[in-house]
């Protein structure tokens, strides 16, 4: 199983509009011109005895040519309810685009992304972000997967500024006023962006987004 960097955002969600949110994210997949059949089948929102809500995490890896380049992208949602984190007042729905880490990173040591993959990444963030504005939209490694959401709800500070680039909603400035300025780049306007130096090495938001 590959190791996978994930463009991830949450919506709350429970039985009553989860139809719905699958509705919306099948749109942008289709937007992002990703075969949307998997979400636009009967799924049904159902919680496993764990708290999590797992239809909707079959999707297969779709082959994705960008300018050129083969990437493996993979649409993902799966459920989250108090009681998988107990600081929860509401159920969410997780909804991610999963890429190859291997296929999008140019030095393993730092996190530095390939160049020809960062307007592409970039792009599924800003779609994500015009389209759901709940919770921010989060790009995350593999061992940061959930964390600044979930840092978000339980108030751990620790977990803020654990990701590689966000894009964060008004109503979050506050929480994140306190910039480490010595590791992320960020602007902000009606939203903030934000992204580590390191991976990007430039301010993806000035990177040309592809047609």
């Amino acid at each position: 199983m590959p190791e996978y960097s994930q463009i991830q955002t949450y919506i709350k969600c429970d039985h009553l509009n989860f139809q719905d949110v699958i509705r919306l994210f099948s749109e942008v997949i289709n937007s992002l011109e990703l075969d949307s059949k998997y979400f636009n089948d009967e799924l049904e929102w159902k919680v496993s005895e764990n708290g999590f809500m797992y239809v909707g995490g079959g999707a297969a890896p779709q082959l994705y040519d960008n300018n050129g380049f083969q990437l493996h992208l993979r649409p993902f949602v799966v459920g989250l309810t108090p009681g998988v984190i107990e600081e929860l007042k509401e159920s969410y729905l997780e909804i991610s685009i999963l890429l190859w880490t291997e296929e999008i990173e140019l030095d393993w040591r730092t996190g530095l992304l390939r160049s020809q993959h960062q307007s592409l990444i970039w792009r599924i963030m800003t779609k994500f972000s015009e389209e759901f504005k709940q919770t921010g939209v989060f790009f995350t490694n593999e061992v940061m997967d959930g964390v600044p959401w979930e840092a978000i709800v339980s108030g751990n500070k620790e977990g803020l500024w654990a990701f590689d680039a966000a894009i964060l909603p008004v109503h979050l400035f506050d929480l994140y006023k306190d910039f480490p300025e010595n590791i992320f780049i960020y602007k902000d306007e009606k939203v903030m962006y934000v992204a580590k130096k390191s991976v990007w090495g430039t301010e993806p938001w000035h990177i040309q987004r592809l047609n």
